[in-house]
């Protein structure tokens, strides 16, 4: 009687164990990043990525400079649209909220304005854009 009541909680000892392994692989796991609600947080295989709603990637410019907007109007014309904040965006952790040279607002992400790429919904080809273009940065947390 006692083999087997030994057997059983040896038995059960291991089963907890390999539990208490399970929860702690998927307690570790990466959560993905905080968004404002104009952002899309989709999981890659290297992590998480901001895109839109069809998965193209956004962008910063490193001809934004703190409170000058490198991106204008002659920029947005041609592929560039700013992520437009809403009138009631607050900042929240690496997220802020900038106002652009016609009042307008716009997400900025560790202080870089951010843009989408809207000449297509193809993000590879968003890709070969920037790929170009080298002031332009995939967004990435």
């Amino acid at each position: 009687m006692r083999a087997a009541v030994r057997k059983i909680a040896m038995s059960c000892g291991l089963f907890c164990g390999v539990l208490m392994l399970l929860a702690g692989a998927t307690a570790g796991a990466a959560e993905p990043p905080w968004s404002p609600v104009e952002v899309s947080v989709f999981e890659t295989a290297k992590g998480f990525d901001f895109a839109n709603d069809f998965g193209v990637p956004f962008f910063t410019n490193d001809r934004d400079a703190g409170s000058k907007i490198g991106c204008d109007d002659a920029c947005i014309e041609t592929s560039w649209l700013p992520v437009y904040a809403r009138a009631s965006a607050m900042p929240m952790g690496d997220w802020t909220v900038i106002l652009r040279p016609d009042k307008a607002a716009q997400w900025a992400y560790k202080g870089k304005p951010v843009y989408n790429y809207f000449a297509s919904n193809d993000p590879k080809e968003a890709q070969e854009v920037i790929g170009k273009d080298k002031h332009w940065h995939r967004l990435v947390p």
